[in-house]
């Protein structure tokens, strides 16, 4: 239960007895402390016991008012006690000094008992609102800390079951990857497998990005490794079906009806003894180089999990040669608005990549990196980010 005002305590400053007992009088309803002198008011406010408001006389002998009021809003411990001058000087000069220095409202004498009242009512109630709000601002930033040091967290555990660079180039020498999440922890996956002589590398966008995302990337990562390692399958329109029919089961969709959560993914399997490479994907296009030019395979139009929708993954299947370059994206990327509202757009990527396909993997990701930058300008990152390219040799 919040503190009552009328239980606050009111530091009457004034070297003047007759004006304090009229304010003595007008504040009965209130705990009061008196202080005849500057020096005196000081030591009160300073205590361990501090009040919640001051009444402050400015024509004092010895330290006057405006020097009371300095000093206490210089001092860390007493800033924020609000001070109320009640004074006969009526210039607006002199009230303008006491505001500049720090006080809260301005009262001239003589006292009128309802405006006193009424003034100081209203600075202990937003007092008494600041210290509460103050309050829940702590309890919220432990809060904060406490859920953004979990997502720290649960983002090491998301890095440790992503592969590192270092094991797609043992498959894929020529390559780079584009990794940007959106928050701490991503929707967008990773994932590569070998299976004998055959690689496999996905690009996977979940459902949301973020906490949601990054359990659905989770579930993906295990369903990839049980289809293929554990499995052993290796066609990637297979390997899709059964990633669906997963999802599906982990969510217990047949039973609930679950409002749809999956993923959109673009998988490859690179065989080099038969010279093979095979694709399949859910909403995800492959664009690919053979022979300087520019071509693309686009994935099916029905996302991972997306139960309303009865559909076989198709395979699609290109023959190795030494000049051919894939990329495979997450929309993050080509969704990614500038200041105008304006996407990054399929169009323009496929245009950039005509322009620097033939250049080094780690040039190409140098631009591309800032290509996407430029576009942003200062606009937030909208998505999470996933762009996989590689040379196939």
């Amino acid at each position: 239960m919040g503190k009552s005002i009328h239980n606050s305590t009111i530091l009457i400053v004034d070297d003047t007895p007759e004006n304090i007992d009229i304010l003595n009088d007008v504040l009965k309803d209130y705990k009061r402390k008196i202080a005849t002198g500057g020096e005196t008011a000081l030591k009160i406010a300073q205590s361990g016991n501090p009040p919640d408001i001051i009444l402050l006389d400015i024509m004092m002998p010895g330290m006057d008012g405006y020097e009371v009021c300095k000093r206490l809003k210089s001092n860390e411990s007493t800033k924020n006690i609000p001070i109320i001058f009640i004074t006969a000087m009526s210039e607006v000069e002199d009230e303008t000094k006491g505001l500049e220095l720090g006080a809260v409202d301005f009262i001239t004498k003589p006292i009128s008992p309802p405006v006193v009242l009424a003034r100081v009512k209203n600075h202990l109630e937003l007092k008494i609102f600041q210290e509460q709000l103050q309050t829940q601002n702590i309890l919220l930033e432990d809060r904060n800390k406490y859920i953004t040091d979990s997502i720290n967290y649960a983002k090491r555990i998301q890095t440790a079951i992503l592969p590192d660079e270092k094991a797609i180039r043992e498959c894929f020498p020529n390559s780079f990857l584009i990794y940007h999440p959106k928050d701490i922890v991503s929707g967008d996956f990773y994932w590569i497998s070998k299976v004998g002589e055959k690689c496999m590398i996905a690009v996977v966008d979940c459902t949301g990005h973020g906490v949601p995302g990054a359990f659905m990337s989770m579930i993906g990562n295990t369903l990839l490794n049980k289809i293929v390692i554990e499995k052993g399958v290796t066609d990637p329109a297979e390997v899709l079906n059964l990633l669906d029919q997963g999802v599906i089961d982990e969510l217990h969709k047949e039973q609930s009806g679950a409002s749809f959560d999956g993923m959109d993914i673009g998988l490859c399997m690179v065989d080099y003894n038969n010279k093979l490479m095979q694709y399949a994907g859910a909403y995800r296009t492959l664009f690919y180089f053979q022979n300087n030019e520019l071509k693309q395979i686009k994935g099916d139009k029905k996302s991972i999990g997306e139960k309303k929708k009865e559909l076989k993954f198709a395979l699609n299947e290109i023959t190795l040669t030494d000049d051919l370059v894939i990329y495979v994206t997450s929309d993050g990327f080509i969704d990614q608005h500038n200041i105008d509202g304006q996407k990054y757009g399929s169009k323009r990527l496929r245009e950039k990549l005509s322009k620097i396909y033939s250049l080094d993997f780690r040039k190409q990701k140098e631009i591309l990196e800032a290509e996407l930058e430029n576009h942003r300008g200062t606009q937030v990152q909208r998505d999470d980010i996933t762009f996989l390219g590689i040379k196939i040799k």
